[in-house]
C-alpha cells in the first residue's frame, strides 16, 4: 500500500488520473441521485398542491420531508456546482 500511494505521490500523471477519474465517479453519482430527488419533490408538491385544492390540510410530517429535501436539493447542487468547477479546472490544467 505504502509502495502505491508512493507512486502516485511521485507520478504526478497518475494522480491526475486518479483524482479526474474519482471526480467524474462522484459527479454522475450526484447527478443521477439529483434527478431522483427532483422528481420526488415534483411529486410531493403535487400532492400538497392536491391537498390544498380540495381544502385538506397536509400533515406536519409532510410538510417537514418537503422542507428538508428543498435544503437536501440545494445542498446537492451546490456540491454538484463545485465538482464543475473542478472538472474544469482539471480539464485546464490537462489542456
Amino acid at each position: 500500500m505504502e509502495s502505491f500511494l508512493n507512486t502516485l505521490t511521485s507520478n504526478k500523471i497518475l494522480l491526475l488520473i486518479l483524482i479526474l477519474s474519482a471526480s467524474l465517479i462522484i459527479y454522475s453519482i450526484i447527478k443521477r441521485l439529483l434527478k431522483v430527488i427532483v422528481i420526488a419533490i415534483i411529486a410531493l408538491a403535487i400532492y400538497l398542491f392536491y391537498m390544498n385544492y380540495t381544502g385538506q390540510k397536509p400533515d406536519n410530517r409532510i410538510q417537514n420531508y418537503y422542507n428538508e429535501g428543498v435544503k437536501e436539493l440545494n445542498k446537492l447542487q451546490k456540491k454538484s456546482e463545485h465538482i464543475n468547477r473542478i472538472n474544469d479546472s482539471l480539464n485546464k490544467i490537462k489542456e
